[in-house]
């Protein structure tokens, strides 16, 4: 009989061990899945940028001889009319971004976070506050993203239409009769204004 009883007791016991090894691996388990829900995947976004030029898309009906255009980096700048020397877009795996842009004199910086929702990418600093871009493309080694802008542009009518004989005529004017020329005949045009990024190796 007491045998029997110490054989009861240990059979309870190793049934009560195995659920609370159950117990306690599924437990583990649990918190190992919530673990690895709160780390954010690193995406192709996640990284240093580098930008390498700019593209016009997207103009509207009567500019599209301009489409695709592409400028390299000297090519834009900012009001102050200084060219760009290097644009870094760094995004980090926090959703912290630095942006850190040279020109001639001080450079350029801010930091604060960054949100990817489809093909939006908002980049939010107290310094800036609040920059929208679309998405162009987003690959391993490109970030293209865009936003909408205007520039004066000749329209596409005047090289339907412009004879071979004034095009010669316009290569002998001076630099200012050329711009008193070209400031008659430009329209101001809207535009999706790409930065082409290359990853930072």
């Amino acid at each position: 009989m007491l045998i029997s009883y110490i054989l009861v007791i240990l059979v309870n016991k190793q049934i009560v061990m195995k659920k609370l090894l159950y117990i306690s691996l599924s437990m583990s388990l649990f918190f190992m899945s919530c673990s690895s829900d709160d780390s954010p995947t690193p995406t192709h976004e996640i990284g240093t940028w580098s930008l390498d030029g700019y593209q016009f898309i997207n103009l509207q009906t009567g500019f599209q001889d301009n489409e695709g255009l592409s400028l390299g980096l000297s090519q834009l700048s900012f009001g102050s009319g200084e060219p760009f020397e290097d644009y870094f877009l760094t995004l980090n795996i926090d959703e912290t971004y630095i942006r850190e842009i040279g020109v001639a004199g001080p450079d350029i910086d801010d930091e604060g976070t960054w949100e990817l929702n489809d093909d939006e990418l908002i980049l939010d600093s107290e310094e800036v506050g609040e920059d929208i871009w679309k998405v162009e493309k987003n690959e391993e080694d490109d970030f293209w993203i865009s936003f909408q802008s205007q520039n004066s542009f000749i329209p596409d009518l005047y090289f339907d239409t412009v004879s071979q004989g004034y095009r010669d005529f316009l290569d002998t004017l001076t630099d200012a009769q050329l711009d008193s020329v070209t400031n008659a005949i430009v329209k101001t045009a809207t535009f999706d204004l790409v930065f082409i990024f290359e990853r930072e190796q």
